[in-house]
């Protein structure tokens, strides 16, 4: 086996890299031949061959042989990413873009060993032709999914990974995520621009991302983020997978509960997730964040009455014009509005006959003479349809993400018309509703003559709660411009990618400059849950440094939704953190 995975390996190899590699090949070939293929050999074997563009290749050839009767799968998936970290070494990754005390431009130039002539990783969407992207292959930017469930220690029971025959896309028999390297980062400025520089090693004032510090304050060789939101397994919990609905009029606090019939040691999405995803955008794509060039479900707001009604039906018609409007795979929910003039989804009447619902698919069809959408429904049983109905859109389902091309960044659709989510580095983004967290919890004052937010994290997810209780420990704060309630404030700068909780250090940008997102206040002093990223119509204000600061815990509504947390739902401190 070892001898066909490496022959296939040097298959690949052209030219003058050919006549070196069948030289290494010969003598790896060698030592395996007189037996000398023990764990660290094959392994030391096969990270030579790494060359920035055959990860997957390898990974594929050397997983088969890494197996043993008493090597878990997650002990496996680490030896192959500090294959990876000992291979690129030496390689050192920064991004220079602008300060904000000099320009509002977001753009990023690529230096040291990520300036060998590459561009940005390409944005792709499901109508793209074939793109070469250097992010699939790269150690510093390469993932693999897998079904993992939560253990006691903060590692994870990885069931399969995405290839191998049990791989569960729909998230049933354990939560999909995806597993990348665990880098170390560095930030400084110069008063003219900010950089930001990746290695694969820690040290000269290079550290890791806070959710990858294991519970002991060493760096973990790999970290690993849910890949859906949050949806629902036949048992009731709540999952991370493919082609399930979302969650909407599900707090943070129930979220919580619904995320630990996974385990006890399963909690939300938090501040470390949050922090890892902008530094894997700012890496692959050298902007300071996603807005504008990747953009989420943030402009997709549609709502509007019946156009004609119907008995038992799974469907509903609507004008041409309204029909034409509408996304399929996209979701809807429906309620009977009469007289009623308020069209806030939350008012009952406007979701008391379904919540949500999947469109199948649209079609124009002629019923006595005259033309209609019919909009056709994921139920599981028939409706009866008014005209005085109010069909509003929701937050899509997961999986959208999958028709994009291997493991490229995109969306299907439209890069930037907001109508869509997208995936990052194997993790589906803004599906059309912010996500709940309960790690950090802010405590939001009036000081003054502005808002004041106190920062607490738990860095366990075993003991997340609806308060900030002896579990959480305050690390930071950071002030609002104005004391307005309910007031977006647009973001100018963050704090460290590497500090466990997210938290604007300026303000005073728009949605075209610096970072291109906002916080929104709070209606009172009190503890509130972070929101995260936006939903289908807050446009502008939305992206990965968009923040909602003005909900409790225990607030439901239809555009909030709970999801899975990653590898920081237990963690530790960095030493000299």
């Amino acid at each position: 086996m070892a001898l066909e995975a490496m022959n296939h390996i040097f298959s690949e190899e052209t030219g003058q890299r050919m006549a070196e590699a069948l030289d290494r090949q010969n003598t790896l070939l060698a030592g395996i031949a007189v037996g000398n293929a023990g764990a660290d050999y094959i392994d030391a074997s096969f990270a030579a061959l790494l060359d920035g563009t055959n990860t997957q290749t390898v990974f594929e050839a050397w997983w088969p042989l890494s197996a043993g009767d008493t090597v878990t799968k997650y002990q496996r998936l680490a030896r192959f990413f500090r294959m990876l970290a000992k291979a690129w070494s030496k390689k050192t990754y920064t991004v220079r873009n602008i300060h904000e005390s000099v320009s509002g431009d977001d753009a990023g130039t690529p230096l040291d060993d990520l300036a060998d002539g590459r561009s940005a990783a390409p944005l792709v969407t499901d109508a793209s032709a074939a793109t070469a992207d250097w992010s699939e292959n790269d150690p510093m930017t390469w993932y693999i999914r897998a079904n993992a469930k939560s253990l006691i220690d903060g590692t994870m029971e990885i069931l399969a990974i995405e290839g191998e025959e049990g791989f569960d896309i729909y998230g049933e028999i354990a939560p999909v995520y995806a597993f990348s390297a665990a880098l170390a980062v560095k930030e400084w400025n110069d008063g003219s621009y900010l950089y930001t520089s990746w290695r694969m090693h820690t040290g000269g004032g290079y550290k890791p991302m806070a959710g990858d510090v294991a519970p002991d304050g060493t760096q973990r060789p790999m970290s690993w983020h849910p890949a859906f939101y949050g949806g629902k397994n036949s048992a009731g919990g709540m999952t991370s997978g493919a082609y399930l609905l979302p969650m909407p009029w599900t707090s943070a606090n129930d979220g919580n509960t619904a995320a630990k019939k996974q385990t006890a040691y399963d909690g939300l999405w938090n501040d470390c997730d949050t922090q890892w995803a902008l530094m894997e955008w700012r890496l692959r794509h050298w902007t300071l964040s996603n807005s504008g060039h990747l953009e989420g479900c943030t402009n997709y707001n549609i709502q509007c009455t019946l156009a004609l009604a119907e008995t038992g039906v799974k469907r509903i018609l609507l004008t041409k014009e309204n029909g034409a409007r509408l996304l399929v795979g996209s979701c809807v929910c429906l309620g009977e509005h009469g007289s009623n003039t308020n069209n806030d989804r939350n008012q009952s009447y406007n979701h008391d006959i379904f919540n949500i619902a999947k469109i199948t698919s649209i079609a124009n069809v002629t019923i006595e003479g005259a033309e209609y959408a019919a909009v056709n429904l994921d139920l599981a049983s028939t409706i009866d349809t008014t005209t005085t109905m109010l069909v509003s859109t929701m937050p899509w389902p997961s999986g959208t993400t999958e028709r994009l091309q291997g493991h490229s960044d995109g969306c299907i659709g439209s890069l930037t018309d907001g109508r869509y989510p997208y995936r990052l580095a194997g993790v589906e983004m803004q599906i059309g509703s912010y996500t709940e967290q309960l790690d950090p919890l802010w405590k939001a004052s009036i000081v003054d003559d502005h808002w004041r937010y106190e920062v607490y994290s738990c860095r366990d997810s075993a003991k997340l709660a609806g308060s900030i209780t002896s579990n959480y420990q305050k690390v930071g704060q950071f002030d609002l411009p104005n004391a307005n309630k309910w007031n977006w404030n647009y973001i100018r700068a963050l704090n460290a990618m590497t500090e466990e909780a997210q938290m604007p250090t300026m303000f005073g940008g728009s949605g075209s400059t610096y970072l291109r997102a906002a916080f929104l206040s709070s209606s009172g002093p009190g503890v509130s849950a972070p929101w995260r990223f936006g939903d289908l119509y807050v446009s502008s204000y939305c992206g990965l440094p968009c923040a909602r600061g003005s909900f409790s815990p225990a607030h439901s509504s239809w555009d909030g939704v709970p999801r899975l947390a990653g590898s920081g739902k237990l963690r530790g401190e960095w030493p000299g953190a």
